[in-house]
């Protein structure tokens, strides 16, 4: 394990405090899109030449802390949503496919396509990547609901016109603590653009309780959606938010990224912002916090390196 000396190493060996993590089992599904043979839900399935139909039924045969892995193709809207993922370390990883670069998962309803219950004693480790997914009329695509920490989701494309339209890309609607959360270089599509489908935010936290704490959002590309692209309204605490690109919906204050109130130790930097291809009237980024309790460094409006507002 890198960091230890080998002396310590032995001992933690010793004490049965050590094992090295490998990769645990590997699953399959098929969703049986565009007209292939799909998977089968059954007992003894999972393999390559045998596949699982539903990701939801190969979560079932997962093992938390086992770091198993399931992938997915020809996906479409085989599970019942929301996909309850509820195991910790395990990775849910998209198969592309000629002709489209992720595998399309929506759901039939007003439901997350994902979605993670509140979990007193945490869900750890998930990731999920190489989806483009889908959402509800009043739900997210992907919903934490709290408990969860050291999660990964990247890769993904939120919004996208072959998946039912959800209201936001990614909701942290958590009544206890998020924690560790790596989202990047994802694409969300907003409905104010000639074909995204997302009707809100790319990236919410929105409930006063929500506690999202020592997380990053980098990297993601976020086209525009009509409320804002990066919106942590309450109680995010050391979160570091760079490198997004962001496609602002309307020339309006908060359009690209916005800390609320509660917002405290956040780093923001390195972020480029712009609507249509003139300079514009309003400041996109926005901090309601006191003064000093985030920092923010080198973001853009165009070529322009802006400051945010403090008042709405």
């Amino acid at each position: 394990m890198a960091g230890f000396a080998p002396e310590v190493l032995a001992l933690l060996k010793s004490l049965g405090l050590y094992a090295p993590m490998g990769i645990g089992e590997k699953f399959y599904v098929n969703g049986g899109a565009d007209g292939v043979t799909a998977g089968i839900d059954a007992v003894g399935r999972g393999s390559k030449d045998r596949p699982f139909l539903t990701i939801a039924y190969a979560l079932l045969s997962a093992v938390a802390g086992r770091n198993d892995y399931i992938y997915c193709w020809n996906t479409y809207n085989q599970d019942t949503a929301p996909i309850v993922v509820n195991v910790s370390m395990v990775h849910i990883i998209g198969i592309a496919k000629p002709g489209i670069h992720t595998a399309i998962l929506t759901p039939s309803d007003d439901n997350p396509m994902f979605q993670a219950p509140i979990v007193g004693g945490g869900v750890s480790g998930v990731e999920i990547a190489g989806f483009c997914l889908g959402g509800g009329a009043t739900n997210g695509c992907i919903d934490l609901l709290g408990g969860q920490y050291d999660w990964w989701i990247h890769h993904n494309t939120f919004g996208h016109e072959w998946a039912q339209a959800a209201q936001d890309g990614i909701r942290l609607t958590a009544a206890s603590h998020l924690q560790a959360l790596l989202i990047e270089d994802n694409i969300f599509l907003g409905a104010s653009g000639p074909k995204g489908t997302i009707t809100r935010y790319g990236i919410i936290a929105e409930v006063a309780s929500a506690h999202v704490y020592q997380g990053v959002i980098r990297r993601n590309k976020v086209l525009r959606c009509p409320n804002g692209a990066i919106s942590l309204l309450n109680d995010c605490r050391e979160i570091i938010v760079e490198e997004n690109k962001i496609g602002c919906a309307s020339d309006a204050v908060a359009m690209a990224i916005d800390l609320g109130a509660t917002c405290s130790g956040c780093l923001i930097a390195h972020n480029e912002a712009q609507h249509g291809d003139a300079v514009m009237a309003q400041n996109p980024y926005h901090d309601q916090a006191a003064a000093d309790e985030n920092d923010w460094m080198c973001n853009q409006v165009g070529s322009v390196m802006k400051y945010p507002d403090e008042a709405m």
